[in-house]
């Protein structure tokens, strides 16, 4: 008997089975709702979806929730209704729970159209898709970080300490050439003159008792001379003054040099306040505060954190009740402010970047790289024990196919309109040198306004003290 060998062929009708197989099932599994109608509550979910409320009950509903309940719709053949969310609900309880609140205790709503991270609260209280609507990081949005003050910017280029012992060199050598000064005027070694007689040589030491103070201020502007490059001639040839003096300069031409291109630098190029980029950054930052949601996952953290980050976010916010928010029209109106961090998707912190660079053309806020928690993933809610959810869940593995989910997103975060706001090169780039402005040079206009006044008092001193001694001469005379 003949035997056929198969070996060949049975791998071959395996594969084109289960090549036919994978267009066969979705075709034999899929439901169809006969026309059926789904109630689902909407709301406002920037920047996925927008809901603006009208005159008499009005509203309207746009964005990737409805382009998927209008995919899953064409799908399984249903109709859909929206339902706006109960306002009254959502100033109780907040946006999301005032949405589980309709879906779990109203029969007639089928679902929401909005995605939510699953936790095991929610689990407990609803059913969901194992299929996720979206996957997204976490991220800060924050405002971008301005200029520092130039008032005083003539103290960055060096360090407190610095200052401290250039203060303390200066008033060594100003001590040290009155001392040397006193002395050489008190020998009668001035210009190396020997001394006429015994009278004369007590008249210049009383002389040099007297004029004691004149050596210290004249020291003192030789000093400030040196170090503002302005230049003084030596006031003795003796060696000991000029080795003194040498050292001196030597130390200032260093010190004069470093300041001047430190500043001339920090001038031209402007200096930025250092970025939040971290939820600790955010924590002890002294310039912006912080908003949550408490009806969101990250915000339910923060406000039941004991210890960690969270916690000392937590301590942070729960002093200002009004910065603990469940309604995302008040999110977005308190971050136009410019003074507040935000911790959320990303998808929601892009979007609002590129929206008020939209409205300012300009970049005032700052979307950070992600943060160092795990990921969200996002399924749609149901009713407890309702079979709807295995069923959208194969839609939803379906719709991720197809790549629309991202399109959707993509196209509604709208990063591409405001690109030089996420392109750091772009960004660095504007750090390019600028002309001097009047603005750039305050401290040092502030420094002649303090130096003009007080001269001015001690010319008005001087001019009083000149007239009472012309009213004592006159008095005295008479």
């Amino acid at each position: 008997m003949q035997v056929k060998n198969t070996n060949g062929i049975l791998p071959i009708l395996v594969i084109i089975f289960t090549f036919l197989g994978s267009f066969a099932s979705p075709l034999t599994s899929r439901t169809d709702f006969d026309g059926a109608n789904l109630n689902f509550v909407v709301f406002h979910n920037p920047p996925f979806d927008v809901f603006k409320r009208g005159p008499n009950g009005t509203f309207t509903f746009d964005g990737v929730g409805l382009d998927i309940i209008k995919w899953m719709a064409a799908y399984f053949n249903f109709k859909y209704t929206l339902v706006a969310v109960n306002q009254t609900l959502v100033e109780k309880y907040g946006t999301h729970e005032a949405s589980f609140y309709q879906l779990i205790n109203d029969n007639e709503i089928d679902g929401i159209s909005c995605a939510f991270f699953l936790t095991l609260d929610r689990i407990k209280r609803m059913d969901y898709t194992s299929s996720f609507a979206w996957v997204d990081g976490f991220s800060l949005v924050v405002p971008r970080p301005g200029e520092e003050s130039r008032l005083f910017a003539f103290t960055r280029p060096f360090q407190p300490t610095v200052w401290l012992w250039i203060l303390v060199v200066m008033i060594f050598m100003v001590g040290g050439m009155t001392l040397f000064t006193w002395h050489i005027n008190r020998c009668g070694l001035v210009n190396d003159a020997p001394v006429v007689n015994d009278n004369t040589h007590h008249k210049r030491m009383k002389e040099n008792e007297q004029n004691i103070f004149s050596y210290f201020s004249s020291s003192m502007i030789y000093v400030v001379n040196t170090m503002t490059n302005q230049g003084c001639k030596e006031a003795f040839g003796r060696h000991s003054f000029r080795i003194l003096v040498g050292f001196w300069l030597l130390g200032a031409m260093v010190l004069v040099n470093s300041y001047a291109g430190i500043v001339i630098s920090s001038l031209t190029v402007p200096k930025m306040k250092p970025p939040i980029e971290t939820l600790e950054d955010l924590a002890f930052s002294k310039d912006v505060g912080l908003i949550i949601r408490h009806d969101v996952l990250m915000g339910e953290q923060i406000l039941k954190a004991t210890n960690g980050i969270y916690k000392i976010l937590g301590d942070k916010v729960r002093p200002y009740p009004n910065q603990i928010l469940g309604d995302p029209f008040k999110v977005n109106a308190m971050l136009e402010t410019g003074k507040y961090g935000y911790p959320f998707v990303r998808a929601f912190n892009d979007w609002f970047v590129a929206l008020q660079y939209k409205k300012d053309r300009q970049c005032r806020f700052h979307s950070t790289k992600p943060l160092p928690v795990p990921h969200g993933y996002y399924s749609w809610l149901l009713k407890k024990g309702n079979p709807n959810a295995r069923i959208f869940s194969k839609g939803f593995t379906n719709l991720w196919e197809t790549g629309l989910i991202f399109f959707w997103g993509n196209r509604a975060i709208g990063v591409a309109r405001a690109a030089e706001c996420f392109d750091g090169k772009r960004q660095k780039s504007k750090a390019q040198q600028v002309s001097i402005r009047l603005a750039d040079l305050t401290s040092a206009f502030v420094i002649l306004g303090i130096g003009l006044g007080l001269a001015i008092l001690c010319f008005s001193l001087e001019q009083i003290k000149s007239m009472k001694s012309l009213v004592c001469f006159i008095k005295g005379n008479k």
